[in-house]
């Protein structure tokens, strides 16, 4: 699938699909990641769904290294809850790296999503996969 890119860091890239109406958000952030700066780059994500409305979105967290601090893990899962019940998305892919902590942290920032059923959330552990699930059965 080819994206065009909206914004790019060196924390960051998040691109658009306008045929698929996906957004993707694809993460490079070290372990030792200020949450100031960190919080900066949530803000640039959130910005970029809000405009662009996707119906699907895909974060591939395998170069995500920091570990999110819990006070931020409920800011995040706030901010998703207001910005994906205002877009109506549909489906949200996740792809983890096989670090048991960085994937036990996303997890933990997105439980009352995930628990609303705002929308379908899968988690996987390639790009392949977690596109060909996000563009299936879509009607």
């Amino acid at each position: 699938m080819s994206y065009l890119i909206k914004y790019k860091s060196d924390f960051q890239v998040i691109e658009f699909n306008e045929s698929t109406n996906t957004v993707k958000s694809s993460w490079n952030t070290p372990i030792n990641l200020s949450e100031k700066l960190y919080r900066e780059e949530l803000n640039q994500y959130f910005k970029m769904i809000e405009e662009y409305s996707p119906s699907l979105i895909l974060v591939d967290a395998i170069k995500a290294y920091y570990n999110i601090h819990p006070d931020t893990q409920e800011w995040i899962n706030q901010r998703n809850i207001e910005i994906h019940q205002k877009i109506n998305l549909r489906r949200m892919a996740w792809v983890v790296s096989s670090d048991l902590f960085s994937q036990v942290s996303f997890e933990q920032a997105l439980d009352d999503v995930n628990s609303n059923n705002i929308f379908k959330l899968q988690y996987f552990d390639n790009v392949e996969e977690a596109e060909n699930w996000l563009n299936k059965n879509l009607d």
